[in-house]
């Protein structure tokens, strides 16, 4: 059984490679630019110099030092573990082993697998949450960057997500009063019942069910930062979270009224796919695959079928306009306006009838929906300098009185 079960893994993951290159290939033609296969590139590089051209020797020279730094590249790269990201530059690990750590914690019989740092006692904690599809993994650098600047930091992969789980169906009924009683009693055992901390949460649903739990502990949050997430109904679904609900998204990604739903088990889950389609650059092979992972085993394609059919998320959404209508806790919405999935513009209008203790804030770099992923260090410089009170630089008004960009 364990045999025919590795084998069904490895035929997922086969599957996958195979749909992820044809998706890659897909964007990149969508969007005007050319798809970089590694064997296309060696072609490239392989092949011999043209005739008519006064540098032939010099582009050999350069040809054979390239080719060396790719070979350099892909043995570092095989040595690499997935936790580590490859320096492009210099074709190095980048490696964040000696600040991150990573842990586990029962939580009603449910495993939560986290990455931590221990910081300075003078400074504040924090605690990152990710959205749907996505992990803890999303963050690795941000915490790195953060860990080495003194801070605390804590960043769960929510059930079903990542390291994480899988809660029992008897105990835990995938709504979001499920997972917000689960990430209290989660911060109430790895950081402490009266602590305050500063969270910040990005995404759709297991993002905006971070905003439901800063709703219901507002006493608990000295600051909220809240990174590209969708605040207005006018913001559909992604088409990859409307097929795990059981459903195909219909023209522009609203939902079709004639589509039928699928209440089977499913048989993927295209968790790469979904992270690479919200941002303008393209998914590392290596992250893709760490994303991809957990949803190889279908108990975990099953709990995001299960959280997916029991989101109303039209009801989400009111349930949080209207509760931050109310919200006085210095807080700040960051976006990437490069988002594929999330209009920027539609924060603003969603801040236009919250106090003023909210302030928009937009990354001027060109950054995605997974902006912690796409842009680590601005995230983290972001988070540092909002942590610590310093002046975010303001070189124009948006749309509401005090608010920023860089």
């Amino acid at each position: 059984a364990k045999a025919g079960r590795e084998r069904e893994r490895e035929g997922n993951k086969l599957r996958f490679l195979s749909k992820m290159r044809t998706a890659t290939a897909a964007t990149a033609i969508g969007r005007g630019q050319a798809p970089c296969h590694a064997s296309a590139l060696a072609r490239t590089l392989a092949s011999p110099p043209q005739r008519g051209h006064a540098d032939v020797s010099l582009r050999e020279k350069s040809r054979t030092v390239r080719m060396r730094m790719r070979m350099r590249r892909l043995v570092v790269k095989a040595r690499a573990s997935a936790e580590e990201k490859i320096d492009p530059t210099t074709g190095l690990p980048i490696s964040d082993s000696d600040v991150v750590k990573k842990a586990t914690v029962e939580i009603n019989g449910t495993t939560w697998s986290y990455r931590y740092t221990v910081g300075e006692s003078k400074k504040p904690t924090v605690v990152l949450l990710h959205g749907a599809l996505s992990s803890s993994y999303s963050y690795r650098r941000v915490i790195d960057l953060l860990g080495r600047a003194g801070y605390d930091v804590v960043v769960p992969d929510w059930p079903g997500h990542g390291d994480s789980g899988v809660p029992a169906a008897g105990k835990f009924a995938f709504k979001a009063d499920d997972y917000v009683h689960g990430l209290s009693a989660f911060l109430y055992k790895v950081i402490g019942k009266e602590k305050k901390f500063v969270l910040a949460t990005q995404g759709f649903i297991l993002g905006q069910y971070g905003m439901l739990y800063a709703l219901r502990n507002a006493d608990l949050i000295e600051k909220l930062v809240i990174f590209n997430t969708p605040l207005e109904a006018k913001t559909p679904l992604p088409g990859i979270l409307q097929k795990v609900k059981g459903s195909e998204g219909g023209l522009f990604g609203f939902n079709n009224p004639f589509a039928k739903s699928d209440q089977g088990p499913l048989e993927s889950v295209e968790a790469a796919n979904y992270m690479q389609g919200g941002s303008p650059y393209f998914l590392d092979r290596d992250d893709a695959e760490t994303y991809q992972d957990p949803f190889y085993d279908q108990a975990k394609r099953d709990a995001a079928q299960s959280m997916m059919k029991n989101v109303n998320y039209e009801e989400l959404l009111k349930t949080l306009d209207e509760g931050f209508q109310r919200w006085r806790v210095e807080s700040l919405v960051a976006f990437g306006t490069s988002d594929y999935y999330v209009d920027w513009e539609t924060a603003i209008e969603w801040l236009d009838d919250k106090r003023t203790c909210m302030k928009f804030y937009t990354f001027a770099d060109k950054m995605g929906h997974t902006v912690q992923d796409d842009y680590p260090e601005r995230v983290a410089e972001l988070l540092q300098n909002f942590c610590e009170g310093n002046d975010i630089q303001k070189k124009s008004s948006l749309k509401r009185t005090g608010d920023f960009t860089e």
